[in-house]
């Protein structure tokens, strides 16, 4: 029970990742590749290509015109929208994680110290909001971790530690993985934003240019 726990554990990172996977995938049904600069980061998110020439642009889209390209430039920044949304969520449970996941290692090692040690200690426990309980604790060797909603095992002290120290490892890696992508992204939609605005001003002057030329 203690290997397969410690392989879950190993595995978190690839699992919760998952989500971010699927997401990248949408960003295949933009049409208009030419919105797109061809590269992603490591996680698979696409970065935007710039559009400095408006025309251009144009000319190797499906059909040429301002409105299927505003379009699909309006489509991937409400994907990027949603994946920034994503991304700050996750950022966020992990702010919480990480501190709890801190004060356990914390505990068990002090529970720990006072097994070797041969003493008891106080502690206070929860029986309701604000009402609080006094135990005297005799260290036995083993503690109990919650490894997900309904599972607890219990592991002696060394393999609990082992395995929240593994817990903590990666959850400052994802935390440090969701800023890197949180910042990319956000990068991402100013420059959707960007192209969005060039390719709007660009249209209207191009009216009024063939208005203009009309009324001449």
């Amino acid at each position: 029970m203690a290997e397969e726990s410690k392989g879950d554990a190993e595995t978190t990172l690839d699992k919760n990742s998952a989500a971010t996977e699927d997401a990248s995938e949408q960003f295949k049904n933009i049409k208009m590749a030419t919105i797109l600069s061809g590269e992603k980061n490591a996680r698979g998110i696409p970065y935007v290509a710039f559009i400095d020439s408006v025309e251009g642009t144009l000319a190797t889209t499906t059909d040429g015109t301002v409105e299927k390209l505003i379009g699909a430039m309006n489509e991937l920044h409400q994907k990027f929208k949603i994946l920034e949304g994503h991304k700050a969520r996750t950022k966020a449970s992990m702010k919480l994680k990480i501190p709890e996941i801190k004060r356990t290692l914390q505990l068990v090692r002090h529970i720990q110290e006072k097994h070797e040690a041969s003493e008891d200690f106080g502690a206070h426990y929860s029986l309701s909001e604000m009402l609080y309980g006094r135990a005297k604790v005799t260290p036995d060797g083993t503690v109990c971790l919650w490894l997900g909603a309904n599972v607890m095992v219990e592991y002696p002290y060394d393999e609990a530690i082992s395995i929240l120290e593994l817990s903590l490892k990666n959850a400052c890696l994802r935390r440090d993985i969701c800023e890197e992508d949180l910042d990319m992204v956000r990068d991402q939609i100013i420059t959707v934003e960007v192209n969005i605005a060039r390719v709007f001003n660009h249209d209207v002057v191009r009216r009024r240019q063939a208005k203009g030329e009309v009324e001449a």
